[in-house]
């Protein structure tokens, strides 16, 4: 931007001044996506694939229901598993199942939420027991990352840390452990 100039004549005198230069404004052109909550009940489809076995680019993609989660250590899948089996007694109180869930698909397509998780990450967990005499239900809250898991039932429970196991038992012995 060029800046605009006038001058002014005065007893003979010529003043040039300047007019300050149109500030640009900042429009932000993207978005960040902190934290998402997926809310879960009944047995949750679980998928995973391994690419490049046995190699530094090793990975697993962890397909669990709508949320595909991204591995590449042994590591972190254990402290992942070892988080939600921690979880256990918060989950007890849960209902055993909850009536009416149609099944899921479940693949790359049907894909909601992709997270890839590395290091060491917390598991948090809470449970909220039901409030307003019953109309909502209880659930177990769990969070890993930038994902946080709200279990309506025992038996999304038990699916989704099975699954959480089986991963960490493929990625055991990873050669990209080393790297972390």
């Amino acid at each position: 931007m060029t800046a605009r100039t006038s001058r002014h004549t005065t007893g003979g005198h010529t003043t040039q001044q300047s007019a300050p230069l149109a500030q640009p404004r900042m429009i932000p052109v993207g978005t960040a996506v902190m934290n998402v909550v997926v809310r879960v009940a009944g047995i949750i489809p679980a998928r995973l694939d391994l690419t490049h076995v046995g190699t530094p680019e090793q990975q697993l993609g962890l397909s669990l229901g709508t949320v595909l989660v991204y591995l590449r250590s042994g590591l972190t899948a254990r402290a992942v598993a070892e988080g939600w089996g921690r979880a256990a007694v918060l989950a007890r109180p849960l209902s055993p199942a909850i009536a009416g869930r149609r099944p899921l698909v479940v693949g790359p397509s049907t894909v909601a939420v992709l997270a890839q998780l590395a290091g060491l990450p917390t598991v948090d967990a809470a449970f909220e027991p039901a409030r307003a005499g019953g109309a909502v239900p209880a659930l177990l809250r769990v969070q890993v990352g930038p994902v946080t898991w709200e279990l309506c039932d025992a038996n999304a429970y038990t699916s989704l840390l099975r699954a959480w196991r089986q991963a960490a038992r493929l990625l055991g012995d990873n050669p990209a452990d080393e790297d972390d």
